[in-house]
């Protein structure tokens, strides 16, 4: 018996023995839909169209059925109860979907559920973000001491390679290659804190603690306020005997002297 698919076209020779007495759900190989298929309706259309073949019916005679479209995969046929193609039932189907237009929609969920999930809403200022303390932004500034240590003693090996290569040196020329090696480092380091901290507020050692430079007024990090913060600010903390630094231990906000200085707070992520 020849099995049809009503979505592609697609058919296929099944022998009869195979195929169940009761309407089975099929799925088609090619196009992977699925569809109703009776094998006894099949076996009285085929003898249907072997008589018409036989004794054709006149064409002005065959009324043309009415279509319809199932409202779950589209298939245009003739009217009845469930859909040939995909096999939905369309009393059911109707029913389903009203109730489901009909059903309220489901409550917000507490906040409870999520604690400190108001925190992070657009409606929450900086001043309400849950803020970094002083041991975790400790931590967080020894991990960027290693790193750039790590790569300050590069430069200046590099550097001091370079120099006994080019011959010995002697008084006034040692100390011109300390300076320039100490030039270096310093630039090295300027440039690593202004850098990530204006291009996300996040040196790698707040990224390794997930903690966050941001500003007080909302608006995004900058350039600028980064040297202010970790140039400026960070002299003056560590000029009054790192008094500025220790302040981040009592202050409300968690915000150091250089925080003050730059307008920022540390917050948590």
């Amino acid at each position: 018996m020849k099995i049809t698919c009503p979505h592609c076209s697609f058919a296929r020779e099944v022998p009869d023995a195979q195929i169940p007495d009761r309407p089975v759900k099929v799925t088609c190989p090619k196009c992977q839909q699925g569809f109703s298929f009776d094998k006894t309706a099949a076996a009285a259309a085929s003898a249907f169209d072997a008589d018409f073949t036989v004794d054709p019916v006149p064409a002005a005679a065959a009324a043309a059925p009415d279509l319809v479209a199932c409202p779950a995969c589209g298939l245009k046929q003739p009217a009845g109860e469930a859909c040939s193609g995909c096999g939905v039932i369309y009393a059911k189907w109707a029913a389903r979907h009203e109730a489901r237009e009909q059903a309220p929609p489901p409550p917000p969920q507490s906040e409870a559920a999520f604690p400190g999930r108001a925190a992070y809403t657009a409606a929450a200022g900086p001043a309400e973000l849950p803020k970094a303390g002083f041991w975790l932004r400790f931590v967080a500034c020894m991990i960027d001491t290693l790193l750039l240590g790590a790569v300050q003693f590069v430069i200046g090996l590099v550097l001091g390679i370079a120099g006994g290569a080019a011959g010995d040196f002697e008084g006034g020329e040692t100390f011109a290659m300390l300076a320039i090696t100490w030039l270096c480092s310093m630039a090295v380091s300027v440039t690593y804190y202004v850098f990530f901290t204006g291009y996300n507020g996040q040196t790698p050692g707040k990224m390794a603690l997930r903690i966050q430079v941001v500003r007080t007024d909302g608006t995004p990090m900058s350039y600028g306020r980064a040297f202010l913060r970790e140039i400026v600010g960070k002299f003056v903390s560590a000029l009054i005997l790192c008094i500025g630094y220790l302040m981040v231990a009592f202050d409300q906000q968690k915000q150091g002297l250089h925080d003050r200085i730059a307008g920022t707070y540390v917050i948590k992520l």
